[in-house]
């Protein structure tokens, strides 16, 4: 009886809403071509979406059924994996088919890509280590190598300013970074056909983590400090540290990925807790995400080294506080996606069906200057609505097809990925054979100077958005003056140039 009446409620909402959306949609005869709106689900690994071929049909089968184009889904959730071709261990969830004959990965993009769902694999990225886990103490787990109770600096985990050792991937460590890269590079090249990569919790948890041994050390060392100095969680130069390492690792992730095929396209899912002030530039520095967080994801755009971001705005309609959050932070994506775009993020699941469907108009309003977002992600799949459950699911696809996804729409093709107009360069800095980390790099574009950057403790260097050009690179060692060159290094559109 339940349902009856709530499925009554949601044809009176459609009726509704199909004349308050109508006026608003764009025209079709304004456009060049087909409509490009990214309509996403987030789909999470903990409730079903694609545990099984049947929840993978049903999946795809309501996204067409919503006039939705994108899927987001959980592969990789602590330090595991719901795809079968990986180094990680597969999870150990009960309810996922055995691999002996079901990858979720696999079946998710055959069924996808044929009905035209484009399909982007959802990565945890930092969170690895839970005493609760099934996987705890497996051979293959990152964390059984290389978690907390390991000593360092075998220790690739944070800890917390207090000493308290903690789950988390410290990206400081610089062996944590090149396991990120393997779990990206290993995905990519045996699902080819994956048609982007997301970003989940690429970021510190709080302000008072990020102390990892080697971090903290590295730290002590670059700043000339006192091998037994400790700073403050709040001290300026140790916030804008562990804010370079997660930039850095987000820039090394986006070459990594275009060096292996520069179509997939890389986002993540970013923080916007609370409201943004009046909405200026200079409010950013006071967010969550950058304060806190140490998550810059204004300057990843301003970058270029993700190809999107998904803020993550979950907030309830049913406040006035919120829904002005809500608001306000739309109107500062639109005003700073950067060299790149946004693709604002809705807390379905804290909404009413009409709350959600004046959430997801608002998102894709054109503002007054002509400034429009890139489509809207929404969580989650399993429950888009207050109070879910799959019949009501289907209900609110339906609404969504009959309101604000009315007019078919197509997943953005990125004119900087399908009419490149730059490129990027990595390499290893090296002096005579010997890799030199911390290097200073300078770029020399056909004769004239162009920039320099420092390298990784590594070695690595990595640029992108370079204009078209042969370049040379000057390697300078950071301490005793010795210097290399390498010429010829010709940057094409939209490629990876990689330096010896």
């Amino acid at each position: 009886m339940q349902s009856a009446k709530y499925l009554q409620r949601l044809m009176l909402v459609i009726l509704l809403m199909v004349c308050v959306t109508a006026s608003s949609l764009p025209s079709a005869h304004a456009q060049e071509g087909p409509l490009q709106e990214m309509r996403a689900f987030w789909v999470d690994s903990s409730n079903p979406g694609f545990l099984n071929p049947a929840e993978v049909d049903e999946l795809i089968n309501n996204v067409v059924r919503a006039n939705a184009n994108t899927v987001i889904v959980q592969m990789r959730r602590h330090g595991d994996a719901w795809y079968n071709q990986s180094f990680e261990p597969r999870s150990a969830l009960a309810q996922l088919a055995p691999p002996e004959v079901f990858d979720p990965l696999a079946y998710l993009l055959e069924r996808a890509q044929a009905q035209g769902v484009t399909v982007h694999a959802w990565l945890v990225v930092s969170v690895a280590c839970r005493n609760s886990d099934p996987l705890r103490g497996h051979p293959n787990h990152v964390c059984t190598s290389h978690g907390p109770g390991i000593s360092d600096p075998e220790r690739w985990t944070t800890a917390t300013y207090g000493g308290q050792q903690v789950g988390d991937l410290d990206f400081g460590h610089p062996s944590a970074i090149h396991y990120m890269e393997s779990v990206v590079q290993n995905l990519l090249l045996n699902y080819p056909s994956l048609d982007g990569i997301h970003y989940d919790f690429i970021r510190y948890s709080g302000m008072s983590y990020g102390y990892n041994q080697v971090s903290l050390d590295r730290f002590r060392s670059a700043y000339g400090l006192p091998p037994d100095y400790r700073p403050v969680p709040n001290d300026y130069a140790w916030s804008q540290w562990r804010r370079d390492r997660m930039t850095e690792l987000v820039r090394r992730l986006y070459i990594r990925v275009k060096a292996i095929d520069p179509t997939v396209q890389v986002s993540a899912a970013t923080i916007t807790w609370g409201g943004i002030g009046s909405y200026t530039p200079d409010d950013w520095p006071n967010s969550a995400a950058y304060a806190q967080l140490f998550q810059d994801w204004r300057a990843w755009l301003e970058e270029g080294i993700i190809d999107f971001a998904v803020p993550m705005h979950y907030f309830s309609e049913g406040s006035e506080r919120t829904r002005n959050w809500y608001d306000g932070w739309l109107a500062w994506d639109r005003a700073h996606i950067g060299r790149r775009a946004i693709v604002p993020g809705t807390g379905a699941w804290l909404n009413t069906p009409e709350e959600g469907i004046s959430q997801i108009q608002r998102a894709l309003a054109t503002d007054a200057e002509g400034r429009r977002l890139s489509g809207v992600a929404l969580y989650s799949y399993n429950q888009p609505i207050a109070n879910s459950n799959p019949e009501w699911r289907r209900g609110y696809m339906d609404m969504l097809r009959s309101t604000v996804f009315a007019q078919p729409a197509q997943a953005p093709v990125w004119p900087w990925i399908a009419n490149p107009t730059t490129g990027h360069l990595q390499g290893m800095a090296s002096i005579d054979g010997e890799i030199i980390g911390d290097a200073q790099i300078s770029l020399i574009r056909d004769g004239v100077w162009v920039r320099d950057i420092n390298a990784s403790v590594d070695g690595w260097y990595g640029v992108v958005e370079l204009e078209l050009g042969n370049y040379s690179v000057i390697i300078r060692h950071p301490t005793d003056g010795r210097t290399a060159q390498i010429d010829g290094l010709w940057v094409g559109p939209g490629t990876v140039t990689s330096g010896p």
